[in-house]
């Protein structure tokens, strides 16, 4: 967690509301989902054996998750972003990495947020662009507690 005292970078005016760094939870409920999907295909595979064989295909199922996350850069999001902090405020989120310059993304520009992956949020701009929240602790009150913090900050009669 980034030490860095997210109130000495607020506007005036701009409320501290909550702060996250990804979630431990969130990331192995993505392993599984990789590794259930891989057994299952499995499973397909084999027209459905047996049990006993599913039963001795997991330990290569979690080998092959753990594989596929490497290979395909899903610990790279974990490595980049352990050390990320998000602060929302009334007005915009704080984002404050490890090692690049902090951002903030206010939240009058925020159209939609969408919830997948599930393990994910992905904020959707008014100006057509996108960006991921990876890993959140639980997406779906985080989302619905950003939203609030937009709907709060937008002027009356705008949604």
């Amino acid at each position: 967690m980034s030490d860095a005292d997210p109130t000495t970078d607020l506007m005036p005016g701009e409320t501290l509301l909550h702060s996250w760094t990804i979630s431990g939870r969130s990331f192995f409920i993505r392993m599984g989902t990789i590794v259930a999907v891989w057994v299952v295909l499995g499973q397909i595979g084999s027209l459905g054996q047996s049990l006993s064989v599913t039963l001795l295909a997991l330990p290569g199922a979690v080998l092959f998750g753990l594989f596929y996350m490497w290979v395909f850069g899903e610990l790279d999001i974990w490595m980049h972003n352990r050390k990320t902090t998000w602060h929302l405020t009334n007005r915009a989120i704080h984002i404050i990495p490890d090692e690049d310059l902090p951002s903030r993304l206010p939240l009058a520009e925020i159209k939609r947020i969408n919830r997948f992956p599930f393990w994910s949020l992905v904020i959707r701009l008014n100006s057509g662009t996108a960006t991921t929240l990876p890993i959140p602790p639980n997406p779906k009150a985080l989302r619905d507690r950003i939203m609030q913090a937009r709907e709060n900050a937008l002027p009356q009669g705008v949604t």
